[in-house]
């Protein structure tokens, strides 16, 4: 009898086996169904984690990182998303938003939230106490909690320099080629204004004509942020070589020299204003267009839209701004003991200037109108050489000054390291293997 129960519980535990096996199986199918199904439900289109950002952020107030470095959140944007969007996922009122915006210049960045933006969160005790947002590639935009209110400011991240060479032979044209390695048309901007009084590039421009130049880059994180001045250049042209040194003198001016320390540019710039056309020649006797008879015409008449900003030709001192009979609106500048300039018919003058004034090359003294005798909207442009008016487009224009003989001795020295460079990397031969290379200045 004994026997017989025990036979039965074996069989009944072996035919038990199958079962449980099974039972097993539909377990773990359950379980991998209902994790996957939470995975789906639990998805969301933000990357979203906790975040220790390093203690040498650029981002940040340092002391406020060091205190609070495991509270800060990163949320990485997607089209269509904005403040609102990604402050109600975090759990930050509108009313917060609110307050944000609330009289805030950068109002209108904050508004326009972009993809692949990386938002930085720091949030205690469900309060939002600094939110860093990324203008671009050099500033971002901190927004900080004090005393209840939300202030705002632009913090400029930490830039290193480092030196780059590029050298080409010109294929086609001087931009085309320039296109095709990669080099910053900024650069090709620079050259073609360093070299402006030596080198007509738009007529003498020939393929075969080779450049170098050694240049400040800047750069983020490793990432490279944009190009800066060039810090000597060569241009071949029709087998004359042409080289350029940038040099920084104690009054902190930068211009570029000849290896010589022979200025580069001319002491004046041949004309005020960006125009359209020279309306009306330099001429002794020329039919006047208001007053019907010929008299002398001094200057070149420029024209160009009412507003345009009109530039001193050269360094000097304003020593006439105001309305002068027919030239209208009038400025004179006395640039030494030679050579004058006179700019008339002027919309307005530039505010803060007045007679007595030293004004810089470049620098912005009024704007174009049509006041006094004028039939349209131009300036009037004379350059005087001992008080004597001369043709503006045609007087042969005296150079810049030289470097000063105090600082020439150094000069120089810089321009033998700088040429060396230029001299190794365009032995090197890598036009067509690299075009480029970086070397880090510290």
């Amino acid at each position: 009898m004994h026997q017989q129960i025990r036979n039965s519980a074996q069989n009944a535990t072996k035919s038990s086996k199958p079962l449980i096996f099974m039972v097993s199986i539909a377990a773990c199918a359950l379980f991998a169904l209902l994790f996957t199904t939470w995975l789906h439900h639990s998805k969301t289109r933000y990357t979203h984690k906790q975040l220790s950002l390093p203690e040498q952020s650029a981002l940040l107030d340092e002391q406020e990182l060091a205190k609070k470095n495991n509270d800060w959140t990163i949320i990485t944007t997607h089209a269509g998303d904005s403040l609102a969007s990604i402050f109600k996922h975090l759990g930050l009122s509108q009313q917060t938003l609110l307050l944000i915006l609330q009289k805030n210049p950068y109002a209108k960045n904050l508004s326009g939230i972009k993809p692949n933006q990386q938002l930085q969160f720091l949030i205690k005790n469900q309060v939002l106490e600094q939110l860093v947002i990324p203008f671009n590639d050099t500033q971002v935009l901190v927004v900080s909690h004090k005393d209840g209110q939300y202030v705002s400011h632009i913090n400029l991240r930490k830039m290193n320099s480092h030196n780059q060479y590029v050298t080409a032979t010109v294929r086609g044209s001087l931009y085309s080629t320039a296109q095709r390695m990669n080099i910053p048309s900024k650069l090709i901007h620079q050259m073609t204004e360093i070299f402006n009084w030596n080198i007509d590039f738009a007529r003498d421009i020939r393929p075969g004509d080779q450049f170098s130049i050694l240049y400040n880059a800047f750069y983020v994180d490793d990432k490279w942020v944009s190009s800066g001045d060039i810090l000597a250049v060569s241009y071949t042209n029709k087998g004359v070589v042409h080289q350029a040194i940038r040099h920084v003198n104690a009054a902190g001016d930068y211009d570029y020299y000849t290896p010589e320390g022979i200025s580069l540019k001319k002491a004046f710039s041949r004309y005020p204003i960006k125009f359209s056309h020279i309306s009306s020649t330099f001429s002794l006797s020329r039919q006047h267009p208001v007053l019907h008879y010929k008299r002398a015409h001094k200057g070149v008449d420029l024209a160009a839209p009412i507003g345009t900003p009109i530039h001193a030709t050269g360094d000097g001192r304003i020593e006439i701004m105001s309305r002068q009979n027919d030239y209208g609106n009038m400025v004179k500048i006395s640039h030494n003991k030679t050579y004058a300039s006179v700019y008339g018919h002027l919309l307005k003058f530039q505010k803060g200037l007045s007679k007595g004034d030293v004004v810089k090359r470049g620098q912005v003294i009024g704007y174009v109108g049509q006041s006094g005798l004028a039939t349209g909207p131009h300036c009037h442009y004379e350059l005087h050489i001992n008080k004597v008016p001369k043709n503006p487009t045609t007087t042969d224009l005296p150079r810049a000054a030289p470097v000063s003989a105090r600082e020439r001795a150094s000069f120089k020295a810089n321009a033998e390291i700088l040429l060396a460079r230029l001299k190794l990397f365009e032995e090197a031969n890598l036009v067509g293997a690299a075009g480029k290379k970086s070397v880090n200045t510290g």
